[in-house]
């Protein structure tokens, strides 16, 4: 019953997968990439790049440019780069011959937590490249590189296929290749020779230390034969990004010193892609000049515009009219038009707001862009002779604000430091009910356009002989009060109409005033500001 200790050493010829115990890569005892890591190139790096297509600044898209194999240091280093991205949410346009498959598991997983878009392209850098020695970013842009995106000669092979699914949108387009094949596992046999402590306890041994004092490789050995377990893995991760099992199945079935080429239409099937556009839709200007532009459009850093004193929206907490002014978003930087955005109910408060919005705003006239079912009818002649008082145009038009719109839950759209709100307008989704018309009454330029809705409403909230006196003294004709049309969409006839009782000024919709292009026409249309 007695007890003893004692060391002894002891040889042992096991066999020893690197990635798995070596290099860390796997947790099971396979470990899987496209080929061995010496003829995957350089490795993955991570870099911001905006576009430099001509006309985008200052609002423009950027993108994360991902070259490069995947190594098992790779996921560490895309989280490095995300944590310093902060809170932007950028596309991932990515070219790679692929690498370690458990590494783009791992890549996969955080682009789908991070709710990021991949596309397969490669980044023509308008400067010197990344890579470039003695490449140097001047400080003010933050290290952010300029470049166009290509598809042509784009590809994502291998064990990138896998990074790829992780993507929210995902897209390849038909000029960019993507390549699957059999997973091949690298094994290496060890010699291991380790040192053993144990002891002895009722004539049973128990182990109490056990170190490991040498290696001692022996052979290798590649093979493409995987485990069930890593199979299950592989299967599972397809499923949790909504990827069918027949991609796995189609790159298992290509032999691994060869090259599957997946067509769109099978990676459309598959959900591998989520839609047939190519990746320029990820990175397009055009999205940027949209009601909602993408997440990716940021404004450039750095930039300020020439009066840094904008006034803040005006708006109140529960209903009412809120009133903004708004920069356009289209491509007309560094002169870009502006104008006041007025939505909502007219409140007995909106003249003074609006009065108060115009002292603040000085020698700078801007348009109304006016869009309202209607409201109180008393402040909405009171709100028509501040109009009129200062001389301004008046259109009827939606306002869609780059981001968020002033009066919505938690709207950062104006900074508290001078800028004003960015967005573009237009006559979709306005309506400018009888107490609007009233405003839209006092305008210099009064504008309406196709597929407004409009209308004095079936029962009057003004007494015909006050409104009409009102009207006379803005220049519009009585007879558009008497007529009472109806609200609704107007089409081409009902335009005339008001043409002819001179509600309208002219024929035309709220792009008239507000037009990016406006500031580049002669002579320069007033609320034109330049940014430097």
């Amino acid at each position: 019953m007695g007890e003893g200790k004692r060391a002894v050493w002891r040889g042992v010829f096991l066999p020893l997968v690197i990635a798995a115990i070596a290099l860390l890569s796997l947790s099971s005892a396979e470990a899987a990439k496209s080929k061995p890591a010496d003829d995957d190139g350089p490795p993955m790096r991570f870099v911001v790049v905006r576009s430099s297509s001509p006309g985008c600044e200052p609002f423009c898209p950027e993108w994360i440019s991902a070259e490069g194999a995947i190594t098992p240091a790779t996921p560490a280093a895309f989280k490095t780069f995300l944590k310093k991205l902060g809170d932007k949410r950028l596309p991932v346009i990515v070219t790679s011959p692929g690498g370690r498959v458990e590494a783009a598991l791992e890549l996969g997983r955080m682009l789908r937590a991070s709710k990021l878009d991949i596309g397969v392209g490669l980044t023509r850098f308008v400067e010197c490249t990344p890579e470039q020695k003695g490449c140097k970013l001047d400080s003010t842009r933050k290290g952010i590189y300029q470049g166009a995106l290509y598809s042509a000669g784009a590809y994502c092979a291998s064990a990138c296929s896998m990074m790829f699914a992780g993507g929210v949108r995902r897209h390849v387009g038909q000029w960019a290749y993507m390549g699957v094949h059999q997973v091949t596992s690298h094994v290496t046999q060890q010699k291991i020779t380790y040192r053993e402590t144990y002891k002895v306890v009722k004539g049973k041994r128990k182990t109490v230390s056990r170190k490991v004092v040498r290696r001692k490789t022996v052979g290798s050995y590649t093979t493409t034969k995987m485990g069930k377990a890593f199979n299950t893995r592989m299967l599972a991760y397809l499923k949790e990004m909504g990827v069918k099992r027949v991609m796995y199945e189609i790159g298992q079935s290509t032999p691994a010193a060869e090259m599957r080429q997946l067509t769109p239409v099978e990676m459309l099937d598959m959900n591998l892609i989520t839609s047939l556009d190519a990746t320029d839709a990820l990175v397009s200007i055009e999205n940027c000049r949209i009601a909602t532009p993408a997440a990716n459009c940021i404004l450039a850093p750095g930039q300020k515009l020439a009066f840094n004193s904008y006034p803040k929206p005006l708006l109140l907490k529960d209903r009412g009219m809120w009133l903004a002014v708004v920069r356009s978003v289209g491509a007309c930087e560094p002169d870009c038009p502006e104008w006041i955005s007025a939505e909502g109910e007219i409140d007995e408060g909106a003249p003074q707001r609006l009065e108060t919005l115009l002292k603040e705003l000085g020698d700078i006239k801007l348009p109304l862009v006016i869009s309202s079912t209607g409201g109180d009818p008393i402040a909405a002649m009171l709100m028509g002779r501040v109009v009129r008082a200062n001389g301004l145009d008046v259109a009827v038009g939606h306002t869609f604000f780059a981001g968020c719109q002033p009066n919505g839950r938690g709207c950062t759209g104006w900074q508290g430091d001078g800028r004003p709100y960015l967005g573009i307008a237009g006559s979709g989704g306005a309506e400018c009910g009888e107490s609007c018309l009233l405003v839209l009454s006092a305008g210099k330029t009064r504008l309406i356009g196709e597929g407004v809705a409009v209308g004095w409403g079936p029962s009057p909230a003004l007494d015909a002989p006050i409104r009409n006196h009102y009207l006379v003294q803005m220049g519009v004709g009585p007879k558009v009060g008497d007529a009472a049309p109806r609200f609704g969409k107007v089409d081409e006839v009902a335009l005339a109409l008001l043409r002819e009782g001179y509600l309208t000024t002219r024929s035309g919709s709220v792009q008239l005033l507000i037009d990016s292009g406006l500031c580049r026409t002669s002579p320069r249309p007033v609320n034109c500001r330049t940014l430097h």
